[in-house]
């Protein structure tokens, strides 16, 4: 149990609690919503937990979600998950980390900000060829890096309950907000807040190799979601004491902003600094997601031969290759929020797939199966998942038409693929 609650807490902490609170803060304004929004993800990630741990604890096998969905829809819905999960999740994921670390590298080096593209390209590349050289060296890339999360969002805790003095008003109006009704504004905001939880249920991709996976990985599931909430309600709150969410709105990087305020310009590059190791982390992670993706669609024969190939040291170059491509187009192309926004888009719609098979296995079944693990209000629970979800995608269609375009013609593209894939290379390379 804990490794796989580490697990989901360490690959959780990466890019959004250092990126996203200066986005969250031009949204919200106020301390009191800035605060709800982080508890209401809190909660997001603690339902998305128990609904996981249920279909983990079903199936625990390798390729988590991927499993699932092949079990309750069948081979098209698996291709298509597990293509679209690897470039949009995995390559959209790196991506969007891999942005905020061209943003904070820009931020560092004081140059202009049309150099976060090529820095975030290098990022990527780096990482990729970290990986590449193998499973043992991209794991100790990310062990060195995992602990300095945690002990930087702990110093930050300490020095703005210790040195922060700025009063703070929950419940202020602000002066101007624009963007329609409050409750707009708060889905507007709740987006960034679930960047930096997402993350938090990839322990289920471990389920194979955990004893007693039925009591082990539920708790872990839950209990990560409860510490995290915490951990990111106290981060804000300590920020808050430093500086007021109006002067916090729009800066990239807050934490940067507050330590600089409270220990000067050096206070500010070692926060950067620190924040920018702990996004490669957070890279090395979502990129090394892709063997076990990779590996899942290879076993079910679900993928093209060449992408499926192993390189001696066991890494997947070819799919390593590819995602990477498709991140190193995202950032060259796309700022942070653009980015964010083609990520999310398709994770409700590939999510949603997932909570809905809970309830395609509740509905179809005769009896529960003693071995799984039991969600409470299994299916009520599933389906607020996949309305919030919905709501989240509608609100970026409405907000971001041309990004969703762009995002649901991909999407398209790889439900389309697996017609190909059918007719041309599954009789020569499929199973059977």
């Amino acid at each position: 149990m804990p490794t796989a609650l580490l697990l989901g807490m360490g690959v959780a902490i990466g890019s959004g609690i250092f990126r996203t609170p200066g986005d969250i803060a031009a949204s919200l304004q106020t301390p009191g919503l800035v605060i709800l929004a982080w508890v209401f993800g809190g909660l997001f990630v603690l339902m998305a937990g128990m609904v996981t741990a249920e279909l983990a604890t079903r199936y625990p096998r390798a390729g988590g979600e991927y499993v699932y969905l092949r079990e309750a829809y069948g081979d098209f819905v698996a291709f298509f998950f597990g293509w679209s999960y690897t470039f949009f999740i995995v390559g959209g994921g790196a991506a969007t980390i891999a942005r905020a670390f061209g943003d904070f590298g820009c931020e560092l080096l004081a140059c202009a900000p049309s150099w976060s593209g090529p820095i975030a390209a290098v990022a990527v590349v780096l990482v990729t060829a970290v990986n590449a050289a193998g499973l043992r060296a991209g794991a100790n890339f990310q062990n060195l890096l995992t602990v300095l999360k945690v002990l930087a969002l702990l110093a930050v805790i300490v020095i703005g309950f210790g040195w922060g003095r700025e009063p703070i008003d929950w419940l202020a109006t602000p002066a101007n907000r624009s963007g329609g009704t409050l409750l707009i504004v708060f889905a507007a905001g709740v987006i960034p807040v679930l960047w930096a939880y997402d993350g938090t249920t990839d322990s289920v991709k471990l389920a194979e190799e955990i004893r007693d996976v039925r009591r082990a990985l539920p708790r872990a599931l839950i209990g990560s979601a409860v510490a995290l909430t915490l951990l990111y309600a106290l981060v804000n709150i300590a920020l808050l004491r430093i500086m007021p969410a109006a002067e916090m709105a729009g800066l990239a990087s807050v934490p940067g902003e507050a330590m600089r305020r409270v220990f000067g310009p050096g206070g500010r590059m070692v926060m950067l600094v620190v924040a920018m190791l702990v996004f490669l982390g957070a890279l090395s992670s979502t990129v090394l997601a892709t063997i076990r993706v990779a590996f899942a669609l290879a076993r079910d024969g679900l993928t093209f031969r060449f992408l499926a190939g192993m390189s001696p040291n066991q890494a997947p170059v070819p799919a390593l290759v590819v995602v990477a491509g498709f991140s190193v187009l995202l950032v060259m192309t796309r700022t942070f929020a653009q980015v964010l926004t083609i990520y999310f888009l398709a994770s409700a719609i590939l999510f949603g797939l997932s909570y809905g098979s809970l309830i395609v296995f509740r509905v179809r079944e005769r009896k529960f199966p003693a071995e799984a693990y039991r969600c409470p209000a299994g299916v009520f629970q599933a389906s607020v998942l996949i309305a919030i979800q919905l709501a989240l995608a509608a609100g970026i269609v409405l907000r971001d038409p041309r990004e969703a375009l762009y995002t649901v013609s991909l999407l398209g593209f790889f439900g389309g693929l697996y017609f190909i894939w059918r007719r041309q290379v599954r009789p020569a390379d499929g199973p059977g």
